[in-house]
């Protein structure tokens, strides 16, 4: 029988359905009304699926063959995930379909983190880790900024750290594969929480890690130098990172703003930072400002990573629940301060239009 917990928090991943579909939604429609598009990302992915079901290019889009020479999505990023849902938009190929979907997936990782933590905390606490991070203004900005692919691993992220957690080894790499299929670069989570396992545990290397880390390191190298140059001239990313960080005040805000939406509990623990630096230094390290503003899709492994930390931290210092109603009033106040579901996301889903300069903003 499920708990009032369970159920509880099934009915708030319900309600977030209702709201983010409803804002994602509206917030694609004003686009159109006020730029004369639907959001570029947004476009590219809809032509993508368009072309394909007709028989006019596999994934091809307008936008990145006239600006990376791509016959095909699959020349911009590797991302065979997308085929997964390419019989559900065959079935309904519309926009808003996209959108439907991405909040789902994003929705069922409140609901999978709730059964990761689960598995070693009692109820109550992984209830309350589950709204801090259902409350995470990141995660809000991943649901806000367009479709994208990525948007899908979250999901499949906890479940691969709750198998890897209990050596589920089969099921365990099917998740891993999950999510290493949305993009070239999302191997970076699957090491971290391999990492994350060896300095809880120790280093214990057994062939399962073994398998699981040459899968790991494999899927770039597929992709970067197989998979894209094979509809594309080359690797577009490359020229996108710099030795340096371009915008330091927008990434310190970025790191301030990620420990406060965990209630500062991943600084109980500092050593369980160090398999979030790859993750980090992806974003920070970035020419593209929009990496570090996380009202964008950008921060998709790093906050669950912060959620698997936030919850293995709350075990092993035997937080209280008082504790933890603590850390949720930060991320409530974190989230009433920077979350676009708060300046954004009521003025659309309540039909007030608002400013031009949050729908300008990247």
């Amino acid at each position: 029988m499920c708990s009032r917990y369970f159920l509880t928090l099934v009915a708030i991943t319900l309600l977030y359905i209702a709201f983010f579909t409803q804002y994602s939604i509206e917030r694609t429609y004003t686009l159109y009304e006020t730029r004369g598009n639907y959001g570029i990302d947004t476009e590219i992915f809809y032509q993508s699926f368009l072309s394909t079901i007709n028989g006019n290019g596999f994934f091809y889009n307008d936008h990145e063959y006239r600006r990376f020479g791509a016959t095909s999505h699959f020349g911009v990023h590797n991302s065979p995930i997308l085929l997964l849902i390419l019989p559900i938009f065959a079935l309904f190929p519309h926009i808003e379909t996209l959108l439907v979907i991405q909040t789902l997936a994003i929705a069922l990782s409140i609901l999978a983190f709730f059964k990761f933590s689960q598995s070693f905390l009692d109820e109550r606490q992984a209830f309350i880790l589950s709204l801090i991070y259902a409350l995470n203004p990141m995660l809000h900005g991943i649901n806000r900024f367009e479709f994208h692919a990525v948007s899908l691993a979250l999901p499949f992220i906890f479940m691969f750290a709750y198998f890897y957690e209990r050596e589920n080894l089969k099921l365990a790499i099917i998740s891993a594969f999950l999510v290493l299929a949305v993009r070239e670069d999302s191997f970076l989570i699957i090491l971290s929480i391999m990492a994350l396992k060896m300095l809880r545990k120790g280093i214990q290397l057994n062939p399962a890690d073994m398998g699981l880390l040459a899968l790991s390191l494999i899927w770039p190298v597929l992709g970067i130098f197989f998979v894209i140059p094979h509809f594309a001239p080359g690797y577009p990313h490359m020229s996108n990172y710099v030795l340096g960080i371009p915008y330091p005040y927008l990434s310190l805000m970025l790191v301030i703003a990620l420990f406060l939406s965990f209630g500062l509990v991943p600084l109980f623990k500092s050593k369980y930072l160090l398999p979030a630096i790859p993750l980090l230094l992806e974003l920070v390290l970035s020419k593209r400002f929009q990496y570090v503003v996380f009202w964008n899709h950008y921060c998709y492994m790093i906050v669950p990573y912060f959620a698997i930390i936030t919850a293995y931290i709350v075990k092993e210092h035997e937080l209280t629940v008082k504790t933890l109603i603590y850390a949720l009033f930060i991320t409530i106040l974190t989230f009433l301060v920077s979350s676009p579901a708060i300046y954004e996301g009521l003025c659309l889903v309540f039909n007030i239009r608002p400013p031009q300069e949050f729908l300008a903003f990247y």
